[in-house]
This record gives C-alpha cells, structure tokens and sequence, in this order.
C-alpha cells in the first residue's frame, strides 16, 4: 500500500488501517523531503519514506515492496475495516485477479456513495470512474510500467487505461469499502493528454476533448458507407422531420431505406418521391413486426454499418452518425447507441439496464442531461447491455453473425436481445452521451406491448434478472431509471417480473418433495385397473400408425436450454421439423400458456407453432384435448399419462433412475412404481432401456445423447498457458441431492490447500449459489449463464468435474469433452458408455480425497490433461455430434412399438455398439 502526500489527516488514515480484520498489511507514507510523520500516525506495519511523490518515487516504493497487491489511498482517506479482507478473499478465491475495485463516499457524506458499475473500459474513456478505490496486483502494476512523470493528477487514470486489463481479471465488490478526500472524477489537461494517448493504443484516429467536465472522443477522417433503415407506418408528419434532420446530418456517404407498413397507394409512392431526400422505400404488407421489418431492411442495405432509427426521431445534433458509427467501428464494439432526450429535453434513454422494473428499462430516464447520480455523470459513456433500436449501429457481420434481430419479439425487447447477444459474444456495447437526437417514444407504436414480448424476454434476459446487469450495481433500486440506492423495501427484479408474466420462482431444494409426500400420495395415485386399462390400450393399438399430434406432459420450464427439459423439446423440434408433428406442451405449473409455449420457442424456433395447455390437477387431465401419443417426461407425469383417456399409444421418456433422487419412503416408492404403469419406455441411453426393461418388464427404446455443437466445440478454444493457474470447473446446484456438492466442494478446498494459486475454481449452472464459508472461499460462483455463454466458459478451462451416482445420463461430461476439457467423475458403470478410466477421464472413488488426488493429478501433469483432451474430443466426433443421428430412429419406434423388440435399440445406437 501507498499513502500519497496530502493535507488531510493522516491519522485518521492510519488508523482505518488499524483496525482492519485482515492484519498482514503494510503502508509506505511518501512525502516532500523533510516532512516528519505525524506523531498520531503510530502504526509499527506504516513507514515513513522522504521523498517526493513523483512517479519514479512511488514506482521504487512499489518495486522494492514484497506485497501482491497495491492501494493508493491520501491522507485523509478511509478504509472500511472489512476492506482488505474482503479483498484478500477475492484473490484468493481468483488467482487471476488483476483488478478490484469498490464503491466509496466523500469522507463524512456516505449518503453520496459512488455505485460503481462492473468494468466499463469504454467510461473509463469519459473520467476515472474508479477513483481510487481499487487495489491491483502488483506483478500487473509493474507490467504495465508503473506510474508515468507528466500524468501529473491523472496518474491513476493513466495507470487504469495502461494496464491493459481483461474482464476476467477485474472484480468489482459492490460494497461501500473506503471514503476519500477530494475526487478523482475531474477532468484536467492531464486527463485528456491521457485519454488521447489511449485512443492511440487502441488504434482510433480520433481527438479529445473536454465537454461538461467529461473526456470526449471526436472521431477523425473517413466514415465507412451507412445503411440508415426506418420503418414506419407511413406517418408522413415524423418521416419528414427524420428526414430534415438527415438531410443537416453531416456524414461522408450513406443511404437511407425506409420499411413502409402503411398502404402502398399512388398517393403514398408519390409523396416519397417529391421528397429531397434520396429514399428507397419497401413496402410491408404482413402484420407489423419490429424485428422482421428491420431484419428486412438489413437485407435491402448495402452499407458496411447499419444504424437502426426510429421514424420519431429528431436530428438535433449533425454529427450524431459521425459518433454513433465512429463507435460502431471501433475494434471490440457490437452496438453502439446514443443518449436520447424526449421533448421536455430530459434524458428519455442512456442505455438499457436488465432488470429495470422487471424486464429492462432506460438508464437515468427523466434526468436533465449533464446530471450527476449516483452511478456517476450522464456525460459518461456507457458500456451498457443494450441500447435502444431506436437509434442503433451496428457491423453488418456482426449482426448477420448473431442472426439479426430476433423475430419472436414483436414490438419491444429485440433490440436487448440483440445487445445480449453480442454481449454473449465478448463484444462491448455503448451508450454515447452525445444528446444529438429527440425522440418521442411509442409516438408510432403506441404504448401497448404485447403480452408475447414478455414471455419472450423473460427466457432471453433469464440470466440477467437473476444475476443482475454487470454495468448496474446490485445495491441501486430497479423500480426507476434514475439510480438511487437500494432499502429493504425495494422489491427485486425477479418478483416484478413474476407479477407481470404471472410465474412464481424459488430455488430448487430436494426437501421440498419430501416435504410433498402426503400430497403427492393422493396426487399421484392409479389403481390395478388404470394400469391395466393401459395394456388393453396397447393391445388393441398394435398395428403401426404414424403419429400427426403428440401431447407431451411436462412439469414445468425452469429453463428450455439446460437437461431434460431441453431434450423433450428437441424431440419435439425433431419431430416436427423432419415428420410434421403437432407438438402440445401439457404442464402442471401454475404458469401461464404463452411462457410456456416461448419457452419451447427460446430453444428451438420451429416450435413456436406448438401449444402449450396448463393441467396443474387430477380434474384438467381430463381437459387436455386428444393427441395420437401422449409422452409422461417426469415421474409425476407418468401417472397423469396413465390415466389421460385421450391417446392411442402412451410413452415414457425416461433420462434418469428418478426413485433415486429420493430416500426410500413414500416418495421413493410412488416414483419407482411409474415404471410399472405399462408405458413404453423411450430412453436416454441404452443403459436406462435395459433397466426399464429388465427390472420392470417395460417394453424399451434407447436413443444416444449427442451435443450442440454449435455451442459446444474446441474452436477458437484458449490455449494453456503454463504461468497461469490450472481452471477447474464444477457445476454447483447444491439444492439437488445427485449433484453431490457436499462431495465436490470440500474436494476443491482441500485441492486449493495443496496447489494455492495453480489452481482457480469456476462454477456455473445454477442460480442456487453455492455455500463457500471459510475465511478464504475458493469458488468464483458465475450463476446461471446464457446457454450459448456455457461453451465460452469450457473453452476457458482445464478440467471439469462431473459428478453423479444416479443412471443418469449427464450432459455435462458430454459437453465439456467437446470442448475439450478432460473429466474428473466417479467411478459410475451407469456413465462407462461415454467415460473410460485414463482414456478420456478419471474416474474416481466417491470421497473426497478420491476426487482430490484425481484432480492434482490432472493439474500437476499437463501432457495427461492433453492426452484425455484429445481422446475426449475423437469420442465426441465419432460417436456423439450430431442430434439428428441420435434420434433418428424414434419416429419409427412411435409409429410402430410393439415392432421393436424389447431390448432393440435406436439405429445410432446400435452403431455405436457395434
């Protein structure tokens, strides 16, 4: 640590220090040249150097210094007394870490707390939004060159812009941890030389300047050719002031197409012509559709840019397009929008944040432009999640990459869908405060949404309302745009967004089934005479009879692109893609129909057609209209399915051993007794074929699980740097007794007791973020991801650890194999038909020290990681990358059952047999 000259108390500094919980620290105190120490700054860890504080003084304080980390801090300065534990945890936890850094308040004033959002490297443009409220690694900190002479009071701002940081290294700990003396916000000639000096790094030909006690970046020389698309519904009175205000907009080149979903009269055609704007217009002629009437003018454009705008817009500003595109362009970006202000001239949008009044809304809506708040100015850019489509530029490659707007969105939500999208990708979006547009919202549309646009926002956002907007704070409220710090009674973005769409959530825990069992034992009950009710019903159905309809029984949708519930709807997408399915999704949920049917639409698009009926009791079954088939997916829906009186044929997918998700009990036996209910079985994995079959009597067929290998695959996979610590991955959802996470974490202490920082533990998949007591926790906990972030993370590590002790066939070791990461299970015989002992995996005894010795054996030997690595991405290749092939042999088997012998199985999986 260093304590920078200053006039404040250095007393009170030192005594901050004092009093934190983590002792091992140690301070340097540089000042002028004869200064004495403060007698009342008597600490033995605190040394008192005569220098002056230039930046050769405080780069050999720091050289010369054995400590990992380096504060900055003036006298005067406070420092929470949970400050540097918290930060000695965090590294502990991230051996990567770089970067930390934390929210503050002027000394005396804690109500002016700084919200810090997460790393924004494009605000950091605007001023030090950090401050100096951060600590970075030392190693990082020399490597960048330390302090430069000549940044004079922006020396931290120079330091942060310098140092090159990745996301992955910086951590944001949203917590009130220090109180300062003066700011570091302010925006000198010695900011703006290094502000300027960044933009050089980074490549831009671009100059800086001052604007509101902001830095701003000017973009200098030519402009690539813009495509500007409008769509409208033919409001002449908006069009011909957007057009105005192009017509003043001072840009090299662009065209302008205009989607026109209003009549097509001679009338109309002739007032576009008799316009001075040069405008090609299309005309719509379907049901309007924000994101297919933009999506359609993408494919008119010719530009290398193309920037999105509402018809209510105004210009106010000529050089909006030159800064929307400027950032647009700039290496790294995927959206760039722009501050807009409504007609009273308050901010209308700054950027969106996830999350906002349950869903998404507009940052600082309301304020006077130029404000302060406690996010910080709104003369910042923002990197932000999304920008409004109201004003939107965007590559062209990069929106034909993530497929445009998605068309599920009707009206609103496309556009955040879009930002997630990139965000998904590694790019940065932007909010540009330049104000150079008015926009008057919903002044075309209206302000009806329809109820669909929620449904489907709610399973694109899902991560985000969950885990929060990284670029927002965690303890600001969601209930406004204008931030302002989070109370008790603030309600949370998940329970607005349950109130809107009408869908309770919680966090899975295995007690509450147990909790059930008297319920259930009524719920779930058939007679002798039901289940031999089924058996006449297969009797007399022998004779093939390919299925048009089939009603599939659900529990529910907690999401449509992870497990079994994933797998239910790729059946279904199967079927209907390749043989003309109606697929009706019957679910026993209090949820409404339109979720559910997005749901199956978020994951697989050609189910949007399907339906989705709620039969949440024994009574609605009965409800459920007819269908050729009707497939049981859970234990509880097994029992449903035998006594629905409105299919030919019944079927079971089964994709686990469920009785053993239960202690024996009442529970237990109701799960186990739907095996004997007469269904044919249609199993994941011949080994739950043989045991539906074998134990049970059942008629089975098995099918072979395959990946996605649009989002699961090794390409562009990071190669192993052997000076960077060793990342395992654990999926942690400790709610779920199969998981074996009582096993899996004291395994991953006890490996990050042995190895320290060689190793880093990541984990995912779940939004019940796991227990990590201890004074040093050794799990960075990710949450809930978007599925196509999952195949990014595997990419990113070494090892994964997989663990179950059911016959579940895992999609876990599948997928990070195909990423190639080798697998650390248990020694599981239900799991031998994809992993092999020191071929593609280790597989372990089921303690502990089994699972520690299996991963410091992996960790310590990297030519064994690239041994199982490789032999785990020829299995994938072989046997288990492609879907279709998987499943290609369940059609006959619905058309036809009692055709197939008992123990036969599905064509692919006999291949791999063979």
């Amino acid at each position: 640590m260093v304590i920078l000259a200053g006039r404040g108390s250095l007393a009170r500094t030192v005594e901050s220090l004092s009093l934190q919980s983590y002792r091992r620290w140690n301070a340097v105190v540089l000042a002028s040249a004869g200064a004495e120490m403060d007698p009342a700054a008597s600490d033995p860890r605190v040394r008192f150097v005569n220098r002056f504080d230039t930046a050769a003084s405080i780069n050999r304080v720091v050289e010369e210094s054995e400590a990992d980390f380096v504060l900055f801090v003036r006298p005067g300065d406070t420092l929470d007394k949970r400050c540097l534990m918290l930060l000695t945890r965090e590294a502990h936890r991230e051996p990567l870490l770089d970067l930390a850094y934390w929210d503050d308040a002027p000394c005396g004033a804690p109500r002016n707390r700084r919200f810090r959002p997460g790393w924004s490297p494009d605000t950091l443009l605007s001023a030090n939004y950090i401050g100096n409220a951060f600590a970075i690694r030392r190693g990082r900190f020399l490597a960048a060159g330390g302090l430069r002479d000549g940044s004079d009071d922006a020396f931290l701002w120079d330091l942060l812009l310098r140092a090159a940081l990745q996301p992955k290294n910086v951590t944001r700990l949203p917590l009130l941890l220090s109180h300062h003396e003066g700011s570091w916000e302010q925006v000198s000639d010695a900011g703006l030389r290094v502000v300027s000096e960044e933009c050089l790094r980074r490549g831009w030909a671009a100059t800086v300047d001052r604007t509101r006690s902001s830095a701003r970046v000017h973009w200098e020389g030519a402009m690539p050719f813009a495509s500007i698309i409008i769509p409208t519904r033919h409001n002449r009175a908006f069009l011909a002031r957007v057009f105005d205000g192009l017509r003043r907009t001072r840009y090299d080149a662009f065209e302008l197409i205009v989607i026109d979903n209003g009549p097509r009269t001679a009338e109309n055609e002739a007032w576009y012509a008799a316009q001075e704007a040069d405008v090609s217009v299309v005309w719509w002629t379907q049901p309007f559709n924000y994101s297919a009437v933009n999506n359609l003018g993408a494919r008119h454009a010719q530009g290398d840019v193309l920037v999105f705008l509402n018809d209510d817009i105004e210009v106010v500003d000529p050089e909006w397009l030159r800064e929307l595109v400027g950032w647009a362009t700039a290496d790294g970006v995927g959206a760039a929008g722009m501050q807009l202000i409504d007609t009273a001239g308050r901010i209308q949008h700054g950027g969106v944040v996830v999350g906002l009044g349950g869903f998404a809304g507009h940052l600082f809506q309301g304020m006077r432009p130029g404000a302060d708040s406690p996010l910080g100015s709104t003369t910042w850019y923002r990197n932000v999640l999304a920008v409004t489509a109201a004003c939107l530029a965007v590559r062209r490659t990069v929106f034909e990459e993530v497929g445009g707007f998605d068309e599920r969105f009707i009206l609103c939500g496309n556009d955040v869908a879009l930002g997630l999208a990139l965000h998904v990708r590694g790019l940065r979006n932007i909010c540009s405060p330049l104000n150079g547009l008015r926009h008057l919202e919903s002044a075309t549309r209206g302000s009806d949404i329809p109820i669909e646009d929620f449904y489907a926002s709610y399973w694109v956002y899902q991560p985000w309302l969950r885990g929060g907007d990284p670029y927002f704070s965690p303890a600001l409220a969601l209930d406004s745009g204008v931030p302002r710090a989070r109370n008790e009674l603030d309600v949370p973005a998940l329970e607005m967004t349950s109130t809107i769409i009408g869908k309770s959530f919680g966090v899975f825990r295995s007690e509450g089934d147990l909790a059930m069992a008297g319920s259930f034992a009524t719920r779930y009950n058939v007679s002798s005479r039901d289940v031999a009710a089924v058996h006449e019903l297969h009797a007399r159905s022998r004779d093939p009879n390919p299925p048009s309809t089939i009603n599939w029984f659900i529990p529910g949708v907690d999401s449509p692109f992870y497990g079994g519930i994933n797998t239910v709807f790729r059946i279904a997408d199967h079927l209907s893609r390749l043989h003309g399915v109606h697929n009706r999704f019957v679910f026993s949920e209090r949820a409404p129909s339109g979720l559910i049917r997005a749901g199956a639409a978020a994951g697989f698009p050609h189910l949007v057609e399907s339906e989705a009926v709620a039969a949440d009791s024994a009574f609605l079954i009965d409800t459920v209209p007819p269908a050729d088939i009707a497939i049981a997916t859970l234990w509880t829906t097994a029992y449903d399915v035998a006594r629905y009186a409105g299919a030919r044929r019944k079927f079971y997918l089964i994709q686990d051993f469920e009785p053993r998700f239960y202690p024996a009990g009442t529970v237990y036996a109701l799960a186990e007794e739907s095996y004997r209910l007469g269904l044919y079985g249609l199993c994941n994995t011949q080994h739950l074929a043989d045991l539906y079959s074998d134990v049970y009597g059942g008629k089975a067929f098995a099918f072979t699980p395959a990946v996605d290998s649009s989002v699961f695959h090794a390409h562009r996979r990071r190669e192993a740097n052997p000076d960077e610590p060793v990342t395992i991955f654990v999926y942690a959802r400790p709610g779920h007794w199969r998981n074996c996470w009582e096993l899996a974490h004291p395994a991953l202490v006890e490996v990050k007791r042995r190895l320290g920082d060689r190793v880093r533990v990541v984990a995912a998949g779940s939004w019940a973020i796991p227990e990590d007591s201890g004074p040093f926790p050794c799990v960075h906990q990710l949450g809930l991801l978007d599925y196509r972030a999952t195949g990014e993370l595997y990419r990113e590590c070494d090892i994964g650890l997989a663990l179950t002790v059911s016959e579940h066939p895992s999609y876990l070791p599948l997928e990070l194999l195909a990423c190639g990461v080798p697998v650390v299970a248990f020694d599981n015989p239900a799991g031998h038909w994809l992993l092999e002992n020191e071929v593609n995996s280790l597989l372990t005894l089921r303690t502990v020290d089994g699972l520690a010795d299996a991963m410091e054996r992996l960790v310590i030997n990297p030519p064994l990681r690239r041994r199982l690595a490789a032999a785990g991405l020829k299995r994938i290749s072989e046997r288990h990358s492609d879907w279709e092939s998987a499943l290609g042999g369940i059609y006959k088997y619905l058309t036809a059952p009692d055709s197939v012998d008992e123990a036969s199985e599905s064509p692919h999986t006999a291949a791999l047999r063979a």
